[in-house]
């Protein structure tokens, strides 16, 4: 198997995981602390912080307030049709 086979394998699986992760916390029969605790472990190997989601105004000025112009995308737009 070849490096970019498996990266696409891996990069694959990470997105699945992500994509039932969200989908689990959307149900409420289905949160648990487990559940919360597996996606903060998620958040924390791919290094997110919401720092990366929310500049620094003082450090962007206009670039950063800027982005309140930006329109809101629909899950759909973000992750697709869902199946059910």
């Amino acid at each position: 198997m070849s490096a970019s086979v498996l990266e696409q394998l891996l990069e694959a699986l990470d997105t699945e995981t992500a994509r039932n992760m969200l989908k689990d916390l959307k149900n409420p029969e289905l949160r648990s602390p487990q559940l919360y605790n597996a996606v903060g472990k998620y958040l924390e190997r791919h290094k997110f912080t919401l720092a990366k989601l929310r500049p620094d105004e003082s450090l962007l000025g206009d670039l950063a307030s800027a982005l309140a112009d930006v329109p809101e995308l629909t899950d759909a737009e973000l992750y697709g049709p869902t199946q059910h």
